[in-house]
């Protein structure tokens, strides 16, 4: 029975791996059996991890590289909930999770505790996640929604503004040990000065980036999933954000560009064709079991 419920799980994970292409989502480029165990092949991400680039040594990223990093990887999120059919709830939205090309270009990875949900439905399930990052609402519920990757990205864009761990016993003062009611308390007292990685005070062109990003961290982890955004206004928060950082020529230019829809006609053409080979190969195997591996005052408040 073990060996049978592994194998029909890797099989629904390669299936969904093979037909998910965006880029904002690290590719899936095939998978192979070998010494009792099944392998996925990734493609390469040079640079690592976001978390590696904002909590590790001698690391910096610029406030307009974390902005773009913000929106890449909004992006890919975005596709999983809008452009898949059924949509898809990653689960697991963390900064190591977000990982980097050699241009600093994000793309969301780890998809293995995806959670396909049907159209107009809500996905009851056992609580899967990672500390720090989890939906409070989720964990209390157990009822999945895309609504609870929302809250995971929000923790991340206040990663990025702070530079600092989602939870620690030390950073965040005598009265909060989660980034979350910290960064709020700070927000809604109209001052967030404290709240800002010191790394990046001082590189953004105009403060009311720094605050329409937090403001969108803010709604993402309001504790009623029903007002948090929806990715799709996450994404277009955070290029408004980027177009207050570039010149106005530039802005003007920047090109928005959009998610691309998974669609059933797609899974024809040859873009999707390795994912019939790959189900090929998958059921041609032996049953074995499965082994995956400025102030920074409001500017109203002045």
């Amino acid at each position: 029975m073990t060996r049978t419920r592994g194998r029909s799980s890797s099989r629904m994970r390669v299936s969904l791996l093979s037909r998910i292409h965006h880029r904002n989502l690290v590719a899936f480029l095939g998978y192979c059996h070998e010494d009792g165990r099944n392998i996925l092949v990734y493609e390469f991400m040079m640079n690592g991890t976001l978390k590696e680039h904002l909590h590790g040594r001698d690391k910096h990223i610029s406030w307009i590289q974390r902005l773009e990093i913000a929106e890449d990887s909004a992006k890919g999120i975005e596709y999983l909930h809008s452009g898949c059919t059924p949509s898809i709830i990653h689960r697991d939205i963390k900064t190591s999770n977000i990982l980097l090309d050699k241009q600093m270009r994000a793309k969301v990875s780890d998809f293995g505790l995806s959670k396909l949900v049907a159209e107009e439905s809500h996905a009851s399930t056992n609580v899967r996640g990672t500390l720090g990052y989890l939906d409070p609402q989720y964990y209390i519920s157990q009822q999945l929604t895309e609504k609870s990757d929302v809250y995971s990205f929000g923790i991340i864009l206040l990663e990025l503004i702070s530079g600092r761990p989602p939870i620690s016993a030390m950073t965040f003062g005598d009265h909060f040990r989660n980034i979350g009611p910290w960064a709020k308390f700070y927000y809604e007292s109209g001052d967030i000065e404290a709240v800002v990685d010191p790394a990046i005070s001082g590189e953004y062109r105009d403060v009311h980036s720094v605050w329409k990003v937090a403001e969108t961290a803010v709604r993402c982890i309001d504790a009623d999933a029903r007002r948090r955004p929806c990715m799709a206004e996450v994404v277009k928060e955070v290029q408004e954000a980027i177009a207050l950082e570039r010149p106005p020529s530039e802005a003007s230019a920047l090109e928005r560009r959009a998610s691309f829809p998974f669609s059933p006609a797609g899974a024809r053409s040859g873009t999707v064709r390795s994912h019939d080979m790959i189900m090929d190969n998958l059921m041609r195997e032996e049953d074995e079991s499965s082994s995956f591996p400025n102030t920074l005052r409001h500017p109203e408040l002045r």
